[in-house]
């Protein structure tokens, strides 16, 4: 399975609901709709934001997005695949 990069330069948000299939670094796949979840490192409106999709039960998350970064999302340490399927 090779890693299309389509979710790399959408806002995360628009991810959602999409399904999709992971490949973990230790060949383990999981495929189901992504989830989406904000949360700020603290209260203060201008303190860092972080965007973040998974899996349902799923606790750690396949893509991350910092304070809407303009470089794009990023694929979550231990996923080495995430392509969308039908």
């Amino acid at each position: 399975m090779e890693d299309n990069e389509f979710w790399r330069d959408i806002p995360p948000i628009d991810l959602t609901g999409r399904r999709c299939r992971a490949v973990t670094e230790h060949g383990t796949v999981i495929e189901g709709r992504l989830e989406y979840a904000l949360s700020r490192v603290t209260q203060f409106p201008d303190e860092p934001v972080q965007e973040q999709l998974s899996f349902a039960d799923v606790l750690q998350p396949v893509i991350l997005n910092l304070n809407g970064d303009h470089v794009g999302n990023r694929l979550c340490t231990g996923y080495r695949s995430l392509e969308e399927v039908g």
